[in-house]
């Protein structure tokens, strides 16, 4: 009898995994939160292959429908309700516990200075400042923030070409190296299924997690995008040019 209660709730959380899950990877390569996205020094025209053209507009159309109707309602009112140091404590903490991504990004570069700087501050972030909600590292010498690393990054480093571009359903913009990296981003995070060792917990507490960071990280996301979308006679070219640029520049410091 329990399982048939909770197979509908099972079924809808699925679903809305499946939709929301992409969302709470947009920080974890800074893909969308890098402000060089949004410069104004970015060159308007680069070789960028886009074979899936036509594809990707559709896609882009799809997604700015819901970042814009669906997502966007939920972080204003997040916004409204939020004091601005709760905001920033929980903006922490999401970053925090990605640490794993960060980590194995500068492994997997041999970056070994920007291994041992991201576990330290993990250890400092995590411990003084309680589960990362505070980031005292910022001051410790030594462990002051640095560019962070994902195995996209890695991939590129490691000679690997970024293949056609991508626009990815809620995801946004990526390329074929990049996707994959991102799917190996997703393998070492641990927000991706926190508790999927208690029985009958997993999509209960899964989706309220991937519901809560989503709303976390939202509102700065959007305020760029749209700032992009207003300044740009086509925001589908001004997004692939400045996602391309950004990472190549990332690959290459």
């Amino acid at each position: 009898m329990r399982l048939m209660r909770t197979l509908p709730f099972n079924i809808t959380a699925t679903v809305l995994l499946a939709l929301f899950a992409p969302l709470s990877t947009w920080g974890e390569g800074d893909y969308l939160s890098e402000a060089d996205l949004y410069g104004e020094e970015l060159e308007n025209n680069i070789e960028v292959s886009d074979p899936l053209e036509a594809i990707n507009r559709y896609t882009f159309k799809f997604n700015d429908f819901v970042y814009l109707n669906l997502i966007e309602p939920l972080a204003d009112g997040y916004q409204a309700i939020t004091p601005d140091p709760v905001e920033e404590g929980a903006s922490n903490f999401f970053d925090n516990l990605k640490y794993p991504v960060r980590l194995a990004g500068n492994l997997l570069q041999g970056r070994l200075k920007g291994a041992w700087v991201e576990s330290g501050r993990f250890a400092i972030n995590s411990t003084v400042g309680v589960l990362g909600v505070a980031t005292p590292a910022d001051h410790v010498k030594g462990f002051e923030p640095i560019p962070k690393e994902d195995i996209g990054q890695a991939l590129g480093s490691w000679g690997l070409g970024e293949g056609p571009y991508l626009v990815i359903p809620l995801l946004g913009p990526s390329n074929l190296r990049d996707f994959g990296g991102y799917m190996g981003d997703r393998a070492v995070n641990p927000l991706d299924e926190p508790f999927s060792l208690i029985d009958d917990w997993n999509w209960e507490w899964r989706l309220a997690l991937t519901a809560t960071e989503i709303t976390v990280i939202s509102p700065d996301l959007l305020q760029r995008y749209k700032q992009l979308k207003g300044s740009a006679i086509d925001p589908y070219s001004s997004l692939k040019n400045g996602y391309t640029q950004m990472r190549r520049a990332a690959i290459e410091e």
